[in-house]
């Protein structure tokens, strides 16, 4: 088997694969063998099905499948080898005349190559936004944990927030009670809650049925209606009460402590708010990373001037679409991708030229980390050992997009360090809603221009 490059220009090269059939040959035949020995072919005992009924049978699609698995694997590997960038796939060369038969296979393909082009991540001037972590957002975060570690409480009246038990009573017309309908409700789903407001146990209340929800939907649900039943549905309604239940915000003190940083990890109050802050400084600080790399990336891409085998990329979109497309869309299709082409270009210059990777280490320690993360989130880090962590941890790791996912996050986190170490940053403190509000217009710009191209494309 030989394969040869013919480079057309920076950006084209074609291949030429000869094959020979010594090179597939053996398998072809083994596998004939293997039909053979299994066949199970009226009027004949099995295993006795004649070779040249099994060869006219099979022998022409298995050389296809095999020669096919050749090209694929051998082309990558020549490639990989010679060191050669490409973008999108081979396109194959139609040839009419083509010999199956022949000893020797010819086939050639169109190729479209990486261009070359430098870095100068050093010569970037950034703005890197130091979100400064406030005493009420603090305030707000505690209030956060107090709430999500608090307590369901029974009372005897309803306050806001409360959550009701009871009976709904249709009401007819001379105000006596028919049907009813168990329910529980919460105040803050309730159109009308100064109604409920005040109220007692064992105490009722009448309100009219498209009266009682802000949502319809909440409704249907609690009167278990059809959508035709919800349109006429309009009775007046008496609800009793039979149980009402508030939720308590947790105390702080150590009991709140050690539910949300582990035991002893914190002992004051002071301590507590201070954790807070430096975890809400990271959050923001990756934040922060996230558009800065963003707009390095971009500054990047705009600065760097480098061509793309256009009209090749341009064949292969067409090539590789399952449904027939005309020139003229693969065209367009191309012109919308070309910026992620050339971020995706940029993104591998910086892992070839720093060496950047991703290790299955990494995505297990960064599963781990994010577990640990949301069983936090949801109140329940005491619950579980860290073997049991763990295990959550590499069951997620089986979805293979949940592992993409992952290792592109830590690959963006190692991108991130260099723009960081390499480029020319200038801080700029504000508040975080400050921050909001600009990556908002600069989302915005960014889009206006996007579109300009679009329009200036077609």
């Amino acid at each position: 088997m030989e394969i040869k490059q013919n480079k057309v220009d920076d950006l084209n090269a074609t291949l030429k694969v000869v094959i020979e059939k010594a090179d597939f040959t053996d398998k072809v035949e083994k596998t004939l063998k293997e039909y053979r020995k299994n066949a199970s072919i009226s009027g004949f005992r099995k295993g006795m099905v004649p070779m040249t009924f099994i060869r006219k049978q099979y022998e022409k699609p298995l050389i296809y499948e095999e020669v096919n698995k050749l090209l694929q694997t051998e082309i990558d590997k020549y490639l990989l080898d010679e060191k050669i960038e490409i973008l999108g796939q081979p396109i194959p060369v139609e040839d009419k005349d083509f010999d199956w038969e022949k000893d020797s296979l010819e086939f050639n393909f169109e190729i479209g190559l990486a261009p070359e082009f430098d870095l100068n991540i050093k010569d970037l001037e950034l703005p890197y936004h130091k979100i400064e972590v406030t005493e009420e957002e603090v305030d707000k975060y505690t209030e956060n944990f107090r709430k999500q570690f608090g307590k369901m409480q029974e009372a005897d009246e309803v306050k806001n927030g409360a959550y009701l038990k009871g009976v709904f009573y249709e009401l007819n017309e001379e105000g006596k009670e028919g049907e009813h309908f168990h329910a529980t409700i919460a105040l803050g789903d309730v159109k009308n809650a100064d109604l409920f407001l005040g109220k007692k146990l064992d105490e009722r209340v009448e309100v009219e049925a498209k009266e009682l929800f802000d949502n319809e939907n909440r409704l249907q649900e609690v009167f278990g209606l059809e959508d035709e039943e919800l349109k006429e549905f309009n009775p007046k309604l008496s609800f009793k009460i039979d149980q009402i239940t508030i939720h308590q915000a947790a105390e702080i003190n150590q009991e709140l402590f050690d539910k949300v940083y582990g035991e002893d990890e914190v002992k004051t109050e002071e301590e507590f708010r201070a954790k807070i802050k430096e975890e809400a400084e990271k959050m923001y600080e990756s934040e922060a990373d996230r558009v800065m790399l963003t707009a390095g990336l971009m500054k990047l891409v705009e600065k760097t001037s480098f061509d793309l085998p256009k009209e090749f990329l341009i064949k292969w979109l067409k090539f590789s679409r399952k449904e027939p497309m005309t020139d003229k869309e693969a065209e367009e299709m191309y012109n919308k991708s070309e910026k992620g082409i050339r971020f995706q270009l940029m993104e591998g210059k910086i892992a070839k030229e720093f060496e950047l990777s991703v290790t299955p280490e990494e995505v297990s320690d960064k599963a781990l980390e994010t577990i640990k993360q949301q069983m936090k989130a949801y109140g329940a880090g005491m619950k579980f050992e860290d073997e049991q962590l763990k295990q959550f941890a590499q069951s997620a790791l089986q979805n293979k997009e949940e592992y993409q996912r992952l290792a592109d996050q830590i690959f963006a986190e190692k991108m991130m360090g260099i723009f960081k170490e390499k480029a020319q940053l200038k801080e700029k403190k504000l508040s975080f809603d400050d921050f909001l509000e600009e990556v908002k217009a600069q989302n915005a710009k960014n889009q206006t221009q996007e579109n300009l191209n679009d329009d200036e494309s077609e």
